[in-house]
């Protein structure tokens, strides 16, 4: 099975986990076409996409959303996952972990990534969150401020089992039949 995995990245986290994830794919036998989305191109011919983008304002990256928009129609046809890489994943997080679980809360009452419609329009299998890395070039000096407030913490906190073991879940659907 041919697969695009496609990616957003500000600061090259989210490259990072889009290449493991293929790498994941590779390893089981799937071909993988990785490169980052832009919103003015194509699906490449795959027989199923993997989706990720870096969060910024509670959002998926403009290339990214732009890129699901102009191609909602051909990615609803085919298995789709979607990632997204922020400061808060589903393991891990920049933050301590009683802020973590407060803002894991918040989020998920607040609207999705991507607008809800397009959302529904691709109908992915499956989503996932990861946490990645921050620096304080990230941020200007009002958001670092912000940021050490809230008990925020520099560095990488990717959790790479946690990306390894989605990627192997994908695969894994990728390889059973249609219809299960």
């Amino acid at each position: 099975m041919q697969v695009f995995v496609g990616y957003a990245s500000a600061h090259g986290s989210t490259r990072r986990v889009a290449e493991r994830i293929a790498g994941r794919l590779q390893s089981h036998g799937h071909g993988t076409v990785l490169r980052p989305l832009d919103p003015d191109s194509g699906l490449p011919d795959c027989d199923a996409a993997v989706l990720g983008s870096a969060i910024h304002d509670g959002r998926w990256l403009p290339e990214a959303v732009g890129f699901v928009r102009r191609n909602a129609e051909a990615l609803a046809e085919r298995p789709l996952g979607l990632f997204s890489v922020s400061l808060v994943g589903q393991r891990s997080s920049a933050f301590r972990p009683a802020v973590a679980r407060w803002l894991r809360r918040l989020k998920a009452r607040s609207a999705p990534e991507l607008p809800a419609a397009l959302l529904a329009s691709v109908a992915p299998v499956d989503r996932h969150a990861f946490a990645g890395a921050v620096a304080p070039g990230h941020w200007p000096a009002t958001g670092r401020v912000v940021f050490r407030l809230m008990g925020g913490r520099y560095g990488e906190f990717t959790d790479w089992d946690e990306v390894d073991a989605w990627a192997e879940a994908v695969a894994a659907e990728l390889a059973e039949p249609a219809g299960g």
